[in-house]
């Protein structure tokens, strides 16, 4: 009886300092400060411990809603996803930041870091438009309404080279159906390059094509017409030499068959 009681005295004063250790260490845990929290996501971000500085973030969301700490705290964790090539999640970081906090000291950066997050997915402009098209319009939004933040040049930039992706696919299709014989169906891939990528690299070869596609459906007034704002906006152009020989060609056809119709009446 002795050894069943002491041993589970034993037993009882083991549980009683298993939940007082417990208990102790919870205290612990639920008494971290917020400032605790983001200096220790801060170090865990610059160690490039992205998932763990989301994990403590999240905490600090969760308990800390009111800390002085909070909307850094999201701008954090936004930039912690980006950095961890998780897009998703920090889009949809982004999304809950800019809702809370519109006009916030750092909504530039966030406006900077969905566009990237859209930016870095353009894989093939040929598979999936929707990246580049939401990256256009997020870098767009970003320089309307940030013109002067540090982020404003280099979304400029890669807005130039995103309308050159869109504009080339523009090319691309346009060029297949004249090789198969559509000039019809190439005209609004062109006339796309010319009106709404004005400051691609593609558009005087567009105007060109729209010159050589008015040619061989017989427009000829039309071909006349982008000839001629091909020349003005291009005039040192390869593509308005090209222009202007088809006009030549055409100008020498036209006299070729007068000078037969006079011929005809001798």
């Amino acid at each position: 009886m002795k050894i069943l009681r002491f041993g589970t005295l034993a037993l009882i004063i083991f549980l009683m300092a298993s939940c007082s250790s417990t208990k102790k260490d919870n205290i612990q845990v639920e008494n971290i400060s917020d400032k605790q929290l983001y200096e220790q996501s801060t170090k865990e971000v610059k160690s490039g411990d992205y998932k763990r500085a989301i994990k403590t973030l999240t905490k600090l969301e969760n308990e800390y809603p009111a800390s002085d700490h909070y909307s850094d705290a999201i701008v954090l964790k936004a930039y912690s996803y980006y950095s961890d090539d998780n897009y998703t999640d920090a889009i949809l970081t982004v999304n809950d930041f800019l809702h809370q906090f519109p006009i916030n000291r750092n909504a530039a950066y966030m406006y900077y870091i969905k566009s990237m997050s859209n930016y870095n997915q353009i894989m093939d402009i040929g598979r999936d438009q929707k990246f580049t098209i939401d990256a256009k319009k997020d870098f767009k939004i970003l320089v309307n309404l940030f013109p002067n933040s540090k982020y404003a040049n280099d979304a400029k930039w890669k807005l130039e080279y995103i309308d050159n992706l869109l504009a080339g696919k523009e090319m691309d299709i346009g060029r297949f159906y004249l090789r198969v014989n559509k000039p019809i169906s190439s005209v609004n891939r062109f006339k796309n390059v010319v009106e709404k990528y004005q400051t691609s690299i593609f558009v005087p070869e567009a105007l060109y094509r729209l010159v050589e596609v008015y040619y061989i459906l017989g427009v000829k007034d039309e071909a006349t017409r982008y000839a001629s704002v091909l020349g003005y906006n291009y005039p040192d152009s390869i593509w308005y030499r090209k222009s202007h020989n088809i006009l030549l060609k055409n100008a020498k056809d036209r006299n070729t068959s007068k000078l037969k119709n006079f011929f005809k009446h001798l």
